[in-house]
């Protein structure tokens, strides 16, 4: 295929891929926010590139361009985008609809944002019950934990998996080079604030607290780049840690168990007319 991001098809190759048998849509939920030495878009970038490498390798597509979506904490800087998290679901379900219209039956999100599961696994539940059909997340700081290096900060690791997602969508010129950089240390934590001891009394009841940060440094991550040289060894390694933790998923296991899900669930539609 010329190419496998869905934006960048002609109408022709996206009607090809369908006719063929072809139905599967990994999609880039992103979000703009404060990021440290990265750019504010790091967090739609990382799962884009996922998505691309995962229909590469799962003969999908890869749908790009979705970056606004709830950031959570981060609203406090000026570069952060806020969207609700009622808007999140909205447009997310509404997409779902239009791609199940077009002839998608697998819809696989792609998130890499810690509140992204507020919304898109509502979408997953409620789309479910509307239609019947099962949409996926997939939540990239659990597939670190299942997929990837097990001798890695795993921070370090998702900084490193971001530089590579630059490189492979092509916009490696946007991480800044800077010769005369230093490496700004985040704020440490700020032990006995209201937030962390809110945090505390609701960890025992499996509770999480709604939160804003103190300080947009608090929500930081990359490093500068010395030097063209330095950001491209590190582009291309990270660039290749996508490919590996990639080709480590049982993504078409997981295609068939989607398969055989949605037989499952005819069956208990059948004998329960209440679901129709």
């Amino acid at each position: 295929m010329r190419t496998r991001i869905y934006n960048k098809m002609l109408a022709s190759e996206v009607e090809e891929y369908l006719a063929r048998g072809g139905n599967t849509m990994f999609v880039g939920v992103g979000v703009v926010e404060v990021h440290g030495a990265l750019p504010i878009d790091c967090e739609t970038i990382c799962p884009e590139a996922f998505a691309l490498e995962m229909a590469e390798q799962a003969d999908g597509l890869a749908m790009i361009n979705l970056p606004y979506f709830f950031p959570g904490g981060t609203i406090i800087s000026n570069a952060t985008v806020q969207v609700t998290v009622r808007d999140s679901i909205d447009y997310l379900m509404m997409l779902s609809r239009s791609l199940v219209s077009q002839g998608f039956k697998k819809i696989i999100f792609v998130s890499g944002h810690g509140p992204a599961a507020l919304y898109i696994d509502a979408v997953c539940r409620d789309f479910f019950q509307e239609t019947k059909i099962h949409v996926c997340h997939i939540n990239l700081a659990a597939a670190f934990a299942n997929f990837a290096p097990k001798d890695q900060n795993p921070f370090g690791l998702l900084d490193k998996m971001c530089y590579g997602a630059y490189k492979k969508l092509n916009q490696m010129e946007y991480l800044p080079v800077d010769p005369n950089a230093k490496e700004a240390a985040r704020p440490p934590r700020e032990e006995n604030s209201p937030l962390y001891n809110l945090q505390k009394a609701l960890r025992p009841f499996g509770c999480r607290a709604s939160i804003y940060f103190s300080s947009p440094e608090q929500h930081g991550g990359g490093r500068p780049f010395l030097s063209e040289e330095e950001r491209r060894k590190a582009c291309e390694e990270g660039e290749q840690m996508i490919h590996d933790t990639v080709a480590r998923m049982d993504l078409e296991g997981l295609k068939k168990a989607l398969d055989d899900y949605q037989a499952y669930v005819q069956t208990v539609v059948e004998k329960f007319p209440r679901l129709k």
